[in-house]
């Protein structure tokens, strides 16, 4: 008798114990992975026209992506930085913005963001410098000074089947004018060539784009800014050419590729793991990405990952930045030298923000993408497929309502062992008394 009492005090005691290491873990796990802050500090490097926006952050172990918000109205920041991403549990960050007014006082915020939600730094604000030029325009009543740039799009050149040499013309109208090209295949223009500075005259600029796909068309315009406003060239297009052809040994099997789409893994609110099968089949090294969008038109692609001879290969590719409750689609595309081949456009949608954070569509302007190729044997494949999805699913709780079960189902365990246990003893104990 004294010894089984003795054994449902110990499982009581183990089953207690157990209850606040899981309480503590669970505590801990969401302060490590889940506390997020962001600083706003004073702004450097203020001119007429530019300055570099400062903050600083502390977070847990989440990746996360921080910006900043600013405008002339502290309750209406209506334009963003690009968002930028980092890692580490405490960094500085800044970001430069050009294209301001003059003599103008502005307001800003740092804004961050991980995969439990968003937070909002404290709002500062600071004064862009007099612009003497624009006094000069007051006085004299010149429209040709302080007005927007002038800019035009010229013709691409040197094109071949990976790459052009994109041209414009820029004239700053005697302000401080930064200029660069938008483009894509489409005119909604994905992508963003880096800002030049070419100072307050006329210039001729261009800038070389590399990898770019055989046999495709691409859009592009030039685009200037100065502290009087942004404008945009006209839209030309050009063509890649198909690829040269390459003295490979038995030409006719070796550029047998086959690209698969899988289903998408791991959504949250702003990124996903996309997935897809590669098969080579022949004998000339070939390259995988995503092209990906909010509609079938794609218009985005991840980072280009060699896959070599590898007969077939598993390529991952996790992307963030993403707006959320936002339907995406995307494909997996293997290409080599010689031929080119897409998946099946797949279609799946961002979970909702966390509740009481406000959504910035500014967010899918920066997307960050993290790719992963792996060696698949064909007779394995539906296994790995299985266990990867199976390790990515965790054996803790990921939420708060989830550890509370947990707690209940071992308080339900620890009650059973208990009366598992009494009907014995009082069993025993009656034969003891007789």
């Amino acid at each position: 008798m004294d010894n089984r009492n003795n054994v449902i005090k110990i499982a009581q005691k183990i089953s207690l114990l157990l209850i606040v290491l899981i309480v503590v873990f669970g505590l801990w796990s969401g302060i490590a992975h889940a506390t997020l802050s962001i600083t706003t500090r004073n702004p450097s490097n203020v001119s007429h026209s530019s300055v570099v926006l400062n903050g600083v952050l502390n977070e847990g172990s989440l990746s996360i992506t921080a910006w900043f918000e600013l405008g002339t109205n502290p309750n209406n920041l209506t334009l963003s930085t690009s968002p930028k991403y980092y890692n580490s549990l405490s960094d500085n960050y800044s970001a430069p913005v050009s294209g301001l007014n003059s003599s103008t006082t502005y307001y800003f915020r740092a804004v961050a963001e991980n995969s439990q939600g968003r937070v909002y730094g404290n709002i500062l604000s600071f004064k862009t410098s007099y612009d003497p030029y624009y006094d000069r325009n007051y006085i004299n009543n010149q429209s040709y000074y302080n007005s927007q740039p002038t800019i035009t799009t010229n013709p691409a050149i040197n094109i071949g089947a990976n790459g052009a040499i994109l041209n414009g013309f820029v004239n700053g109208n005697n302000l401080s004018t930064t200029a660069w090209f938008e483009w894509g295949t489409n005119t909604n223009f994905a992508n963003s060539t880096t800002q030049k500075y070419y100072g307050n005259n006329v210039s001729n600029f261009n800038i070389t784009l590399t990898e770019l796909l055989p046999n495709t068309v691409y859009y592009f315009r030039a685009v200037a800014e100065n502290s009087r406003g942004r404008v945009f060239g006209n839209t030309v297009s050009f063509t890649t050419s198909f690829t040269s052809y390459i003295n490979y040994t038995n030409q006719e099997t070796s550029s047998k590729l086959e690209a698969k789409t899988s289903s998408v893994t791991n959504i949250y609110s702003t990124g996903a793991q996309l997935n897809g099968l590669i098969i080579n089949n022949g004998t000339i090294p070939s390259n995988t990405y995503f092209e990906w969008g909010t509609s079938t038109r794609l218009g985005n692609k991840t980072t280009i990952i060699s896959t070599g001879v590898k007969p077939i290969v598993k390529h991952l590719n996790t992307i963030t930045g993403l707006r959320p409750n936002t339907g995406y689609y995307f494909r997996a595309v293997a290409e080599n030298n010689l031929s080119r081949s897409v998946g099946e456009i797949t279609y799946f949608k961002t979970n909702p923000a966390i509740s009481g954070k406000t959504n910035n569509p500014s967010i899918s302007a920066g997307v960050k993408d993290n790719a992963i190729i792996k060696s698949v044997d064909e007779n394995d494949q539906l296994i790995i497929d299985l266990g990867a999805n199976v390790l990515g699913v965790g054996f803790l709780p990921g939420n708060s309502f989830g550890w509370l079960i947990l707690i209940i189902f071992i308080l339900i365990l620890v009650l059973l062992m208990q009366y598992s246990f009494y009907p014995r003893a009082l069993k025993q104990e009656n034969t003891e008394n007789h």
